[in-house]
């Protein structure tokens, strides 16, 4: 085998064992912050400095591979970006009429505590969480993951399948992970047709979407 090849092989690990361990330093992180600089102990706040900790390690680590994806000569794919917004409402309406969503005890604890909050200062917490987390989720899955998977699944599809399941494991509950599964399919496709901008404009929208569903 060449030089090149366990360079590569290398270098895919790293990006691997970096979509595991980002997210861990930045929880630890912004434990410590919230711990040094009382900020309210709340879930919310606490997500909120995670995210942001997660999106800047995740666009640092993504830039370090050469190819960031930022500037895209693809023209945007409209198409795509619709359906999986319809996508993602056809799928909580379907979690929603089922009764499935409440009968998930992790889900329901973590939508009943956004559901409590009031005020502006919650409502821009909210936001930079909803937007942040949008942002280093997709540099992290759609960016970091696919890269390192690259080199040991070869077709487009594994490498989506592969993505899709990961960032399904992140969210942490059976509820958003069927919701993360599919969803996560469809990111890899707008990221393929126009770049990780599209991914990062439907991950937005869709998590802008949830803080008025």
């Amino acid at each position: 085998m060449s030089v090149g090849f366990w360079e590569g092989k290398r270098h895919s690990i790293a990006d691997l064992l970096a979509v595991f361990f980002l997210p861990l330093g930045a929880n630890l992180a912004a434990s410590l912050l919230l711990k040094l600089f009382p900020l309210g102990e709340t879930a919310l706040r606490f997500n909120a400095t995670y995210q942001g900790c997660l999106l800047f390690a995740a666009f640092a680590w993504y830039r370090q591979g050469g190819k960031s994806g930022v500037r895209e000569e693809r023209s945007f794919p409209w198409r795509c970006f619709a359906g999986t917004l319809c996508l993602y409402l056809l799928l909580m309406l379907l979690l929603d009429r089922s009764g499935f969503a409440m009968s998930d005890r992790l889900y329901r604890s973590g939508a009943g505590a956004l559901r409590s909050l009031g005020g502006r200062a919650a409502r821009a917490t909210l936001m930079i969480y909803a937007l942040c987390g949008a942002v280093a989720e997709e540099f992290l899955f759609r960016g970091v993951s696919e890269r390192g998977l690259d080199v040991f699944l070869r077709r487009p599809w594994q490498l989506a399948c592969g993505s899709a399941f990961l960032f399904a494991l992140y969210h942490g509950n059976l509820t958003q992970g069927l919701l993360a599964f599919p969803l996560g399919l469809a990111f890899s496709r707008l990221k393929a047709r126009g770049g990780i901008r599209a991914s990062v404009a439907a991950h937005l929208s869709i998590n802008l979407l949830a803080l008025f569903l």
